[in-house]
């Protein structure tokens, strides 16, 4: 954006500003991975692998905090969906991972007021870091050891002390939402 008299002009700044502090509103980005050739039908039982979560000390089997919470929304999505839990031999075995990241984001770049834009240096910059929780499921078929369907939900998560567990349930139930098997 060329100023061609050289003059700040606070209604381009501020436009700008607005644009770099938008956010997108978005419901978790979901993916998916089905096996074309498994017949979901054939399935009666599950049985839990440990769960994993990244920690500050690192990657955490059967975490105390998030697997009760994981395994309890993961159990009411495939009990409504006629599967049931078993301690061995199921017919299926679930894995699943929860972890969480730091995503910087951009906010807005500071120009000098004199300065055309087109050619100006930045003089400061405001960002901050958000954070983002992912979950993801794996079913795997106990017979032939091959994924029957994966999943995969990034949401973000406030910061505030045990905002990624309070979103679990509902990240499930979005992923759980292209299961095979319908509720």
């Amino acid at each position: 954006m060329a100023m061609n008299d050289g003059r700040f002009r606070p209604a381009a700044v501020i436009g700008m500003l607005c644009l770099s502090l938008w956010q997108p509103c978005f419901a978790g980005k979901v993916k998916t991975f089905v096996s074309e050739t498994t017949d979901f039908a054939s399935y009666k039982t599950y049985q839990w692998l440990p769960t994993k979560a990244l920690t500050k000390t690192g990657i955490v089997e059967d975490d105390p905090t998030i697997t009760p919470i994981i395994k309890a929304a993961v159990n009411r999505e495939l009990a409504a969906r006629g599967l049931k839990e078993v301690s061995q031999g199921g017919d299926l075995q679930i894995v699943t991972c929860a972890l969480h990241s730091y995503v910087p984001q951009l906010e807005a770049l500071i120009f000098p007021g004199y300065l055309a834009m087109d050619y100006a240096t930045p003089i400061a910059s405001m960002g901050r870091y958000n954070r983002e929780g992912t979950l993801a499921i794996n079913l795997i078929d106990t017979r032939t050891k091959k994924s029957a369907w994966a999943a995969m939900v990034t949401e973000s998560i406030d910061n505030k002390p045990g905002a990624g567990a309070k979103k679990i349930p509902k990240a499930t139930e979005k992923l759980f939402s292209k299961f095979p098997i319908k509720k």
